[in-house]
């Protein structure tokens, strides 16, 4: 008969597994929009003014995900526990959006969804961290 705490561990490895998963997601999605940003630079019109704000605003978008993807390979080398996924899908849902579309609102709604479902079955509550 299984007892409470193989059942607690059990729980946990499924939490575990769940949030790889989130957080490849993040990363898929983050490749995505980079290699559209990139492919609406390479297509952008030329000669480019530098006071061209739309043109600025996408190499500043271009920069900021090549710096989340750098972090999110450092960490991939890193062992990672359930507590520091939940910390750093939790620092991606507070993060400033990427773009504003319906892609990017409902991965971070999804992302919410199933942290709040591994909250309930971990611990009753998600960690709230300030990373």
């Amino acid at each position: 008969m299984p007892t409470a705490t193989s059942s607690r561990a059990i729980d946990r490895k499924e939490d575990l597994a769940t949030l790889k998963s989130l957080w490849k997601d993040i990363r898929v999605d983050l490749l995505r929009r980079k290699e559209s940003i990139n492919e609406e630079i390479r297509n952008y019109p030329t000669p480019i003014p530098r006071c061209d704000a739309q043109f600025n605003h996408l190499y500043e978008q271009q920069a900021r995900l090549a710096r989340e993807l750098d972090r999110i390979a450092a960490l991939a080398e890193e062992s990672l526990g359930r507590e520091d996924y939940i910390g750093l899908i939790e620092r991606f849902i507070a993060s400033a959006p990427y773009a504003d579309d319906d892609a990017e609102r409902q991965l971070r709604s999804r992302l919410k969804s199933a942290l709040s479902a591994v909250g309930k079955r971990g611990t009753g509550q998600v960690r709230r961290g300030n990373d």
